[in-house]
C-alpha cells in the first residue's frame, strides 16, 4: 500500500479551498460530481505535502453527510493505493476491517476501483487500485 491522500469532509468546498490557500496548497482540479458517492470532489496539492481531496455532500443521502453534521469540516480518510484492490480486501477483512462500502469505479480517479473500509484501530481508509 502506498499513501495516496487525505479526504477532507466539508459542507462547502470553495470556503474550504480558501482555507487551504492559506495553508499553501492550489487547486489542482475542478470541483466535479461524483454520482456514485453522490458527492462534489476537488483536490488540491503542495509541494512536499500530501494530497487533499475535498469531498463535499450533494444532499442529505450523500455517505459523509452524518459525519458533517457530527463533526464539521475535518480530515475523515487517508486512502492509500493498492495493486489488487480485492486482494487487499480479503487481507483487511481477515483482520477485522469491515467493508463499508462495494468496490466501484470511481470518477475522481478516471473510473479506477475504489472502496472504503473500517477499522476502529484506524479509522475510515479508502483503497484505490492502481
Amino acid at each position: 500500500m502506498n499513501f495516496h491522500h487525505i479526504g477532507i469532509a466539508t459542507h462547502n468546498i470553495e470556503e474550504t479551498t480558501k482555507q487551504y490557500n492559506l495553508f499553501g496548497y492550489k487547486t489542482s482540479t475542478e470541483t466535479f460530481f461524483d454520482p456514485i458517492q453522490n458527492v462534489y470532489i476537488s483536490f488540491m496539492e503542495k509541494a512536499n505535502s500530501p494530497c487533499v481531496e475535498l469531498v463535499a455532500p450533494v444532499n442529505q443521502e450523500s455517505p459523509i453527510w452524518n459525519t458533517l453534521n457530527k463533526n464539521g469540516t475535518n480530515p475523515y480518510h487517508f486512502c492509500y493505493e493498492v495493486d489488487n484492490i480485492v486482494q487487499e480486501v480479503d487481507k483487511l477483512k481477515k483482520m477485522k476491517f469491515i467493508l463499508i462500502s462495494k468496490i466501484v469505479p470511481a470518477v475522481a480517479f478516471n473510473n479506477r476501483l475504489v472502496c472504503f473500509l473500517y477499522s476502529k484501530e484506524s479509522g475510515l481508509i479508502e483503497l484505490l487500485n492502481k
